[in-house]
């Protein structure tokens, strides 16, 4: 929209792209230094495994051959069966450290076979099979580097390529802020009815948990991500169509995020400290890892204060309660300094979620819960630490093609390549676009161009495996999921065009369940549908805006929509300029009369209403009046002073 329908134009910047790296070395530095401590522990039980197997020594040459190879002592003993289910059980323990941290796994499936051995007779190791052991390493660790060093050049030709074509053009950047005056939207009555899907859920008394996906705490369906997206798309709606109403709404986001403290949510934090740190301390703030908790608890913590009040700025304002006896009592900027302390002592700057294991998807939240920390207390450790993770970032976990790595290895420095797709890229450019929109903006460049195509008049990401998954309930098969994350990602970007076509698409393609007045996407999981509430109420550069610059003056001080009964009346619009307030109410449980209340008036001033029975007030001492309302369809309230 343009100045000239009304809505002030973005504040914009041209600014060129910053290229791909085309001589990215074949390992970045800090990957390379901790792949090259890991590899040395791992040369010296080797070493250890070659002596013991050089001795001649029946009983110690099988236990040589296992700790030169994983199920080594059952190739030297020409047993490959046993050997492969050995392997294939250590497979599946790196498998389950990957997914909840347990490193000690891995290593007890290891050394277990390491004592079956010594227990067990018939493992008579041959010369020939040793050798074999012997060369089975080294040499497999040779093949995975060469495999990585043409997969590492072809992505550098890429990224020459990219650099000449896609990225040359430079990129248009919004200001902070985009606008002034942000524009404020009518949501419509089928926005409302999906608005009311996470109003129910938030509303709920606090020890419920009822509408939420209840599968593990550990993985992306965790309890956790739901609340916390629960309150990303309440502020997302309000900084779109309800900035001038508190009420319920508010009531809604401070139940989600009081609800973290609650056991069931965060306690998964006390076995992933114990199997993945060896640590008996459940805190989930005061440790190395967890930015699944602090980075993501942050953000919405963050977004409440700059909509409504600092009460999770109060010392003990988030509480984790063990018992009733064992509590941990933090803050928002608690949580920051955490965030600041983990991040100024990890080597790769971004730190874990789940012990050991480095997602920068996470990490993007805690940047966000850094610079939120920056604007509301005065935080200093977002200047501090800002070209730290930007470098991170650029060097660390990009591939030369522009992809992100999905998570890295702390301890070994690895990386899995199935997790550098598109269902990981398009949420964390979505979430890097407040601190490095430049970053953000490239990537979004390389997947509008090189990634979506158009089949039959759909846009729509490539039939991956991972672009068919649900996150939030693990189920596959479906395109919705990823088609929520582009559809969020595009509107925050600027591409509104290609966010709006993507949403229509999903109304006419996925099954609506309707039912008390609210609705959701059948089958598409809570934290899908939550997701989709911040692409339906998102704008260009509105996650920039909140995180980084706030709210206009006059949103924060002018007359506000203070109180209402949900479900009877629903808040399509609620906007103030600083003196008068406007809004556009709906009826959610049929016609009713009823009554609302409006605070942040001038003491003893006179207003005019329009919409209400009464239509000349007076504020009370508090600066509030409370108005009443024949509500049976679309209502226009107005309250503006008299002249």
């Amino acid at each position: 929209m343009t100045a000239a329908s009304g809505v002030e134009p973005l504040r914009t910047d041209t600014v060129p792209l910053t290229p791909l790296d085309d001589r990215a070395p074949l390992l970045p530095p800090v990957t390379r230094r901790t792949m090259l401590r890991a590899g040395g522990g791992l040369g010296v039980v080797w070493l250890l495994g070659a002596a013991l197997a050089l001795t001649g020594d029946d009983r110690l040459r099988p236990l040589g051959a296992g700790l030169m190879l994983p199920g080594g002592r059952h190739f030297a003993s020409g047993h490959p069966l046993h050997a492969l289910g050995a392997v294939l059980a250590l497979v599946v323990a790196v498998l389950i450290w990957w997914m909840i941290g347990a490193v000690v796994a891995p290593v007890a499936v290891w050394v277990l076979d390491l004592a079956l051995g010594a227990t067990m007779g018939g493992h008579h190791s041959t010369d020939t099979g040793l050798l074999a052991v012997a060369v089975a390493g080294p040499a497999t660790v040779a093949l995975c580097l060469a495999a990585h060093a043409v997969r590492h050049t072809r992505r550098r030709r890429r990224a020459g390529f990219l650099n000449a074509g896609v990225l040359a053009r430079p990129a248009t950047i919004t200001r902070v802020p985009s606008r002034v005056e942000p524009p404020v939207r009518e949501a419509s009555p089928d926005d409302l009815e999906r608005l009311r899907f996470a109003l129910d859920l938030a509303l709920q008394p606090l020890a419920s948990f009822d509408g939420f996906d209840r599968r593990d705490q550990f993985r992306e369906a965790a309890l956790r991500y739901q609340l916390c997206l629960l309150g990303y798309a309440l502020a997302a709606y309000r900084n779109t169509c309800a900035p001038a109403f508190g009420g319920y709404l508010t009531e809604a986001h401070a139940r989600s995020i009081e609800k973290m403290g609650d056991r069931r949510v965060w306690g998964y934090w006390a076995l992933e400290n114990a199997w993945g740190r060896l640590s008996l301390r459940r805190d989930p703030v005061d440790n190395g890892d967890n930015v699944m908790l602090t980075g993501w608890q942050g953000v919405s913590a963050g977004l409440f204060e700059t909509f409504d009040d600092a009460r999770f700025s109060a010392p003990g304002a988030l509480t984790y309660r063990w018992s009733d006896d064992e509590a941990y009592s933090y803050d928002l900027p608690a949580l920051a300094s955490s965030i600041a302390t983990n991040m100024e002592r990890s080597p790769f700057t971004l730190f874990s979620c789940e012990p050991r294991w480095i997602y920068p998807v996470c990490n993007t939240f805690a940047v966000n819960t850094l610079l939120m920390d920056r604007r509301l207390h005065g935080g200093t450790a977002y200047d501090r630490l800002h070209e730290r993770i930007r470098t991170a970032y650029l060097a660390e976990f990009h591939r030369p093609d522009g992809r992100v790595v999905g998570v890295r290895s702390e301890n070994l420095g690895l990386s899995w390549s199935p997790w550098a797709g598109d269902a990981v890229w398009l949420p964390t450019t979505y979430w890097l676009h407040p601190a490095y929109p430049d970053l953000a903006h490239r990537s979004w460049r390389l997947v509008r161009e090189t990634v979506l195509h158009e089949r039959d008049g759909r846009i729509l990401l490539p039939p991956t495996l991972a672009n068919r998954c649900d996150s939030g309930s693990y189920a596959f098969g479906g395109t919705a999921f990823g088609q929520i994350l582009l559809a969020m990602a595009a509107c925050e970007i600027g591409d509104e065009q290609i966010a709006a076509r993507v949403l229509a698409d999903l109304a006419d393609t996925e099954t609506t369940h309707r039912a008390g007045g609210a609705a959701r996407y059948a089958d598409v999981s809570t934290q899908g549908n939550l997701y989709e509430l911040m692409a339906r109420f998102g704008r260009a550069s509105g996650l920039r805006d909140l995180i980084g610059h706030g709210l206009p003056d006059a949103w924060r001080t002018g007359p506000r929509l203070a109180d209402a009964d949900y479900p009877d009346v629903l808040v399509a619009r609620a906007l103030t300029d600083g003196v008068a307030l406007h809004c556009v109410l709906r009826p959610g449980a049929g016609p009713v009369r009823t009554t609302v209340v409006v605070d942040r008036l001038v003491p003893g001033r006179s207003y005019h209403v329009a919409g209400a029975l009464e239509r000349e007030i007076v504020a009370d001492r508090a600066g509030c009046t409370t108005l009443t309302l024949d509500l049976g369809g679309r209502l226009q309230l107005d309250v503006e002073p008299r002249l």
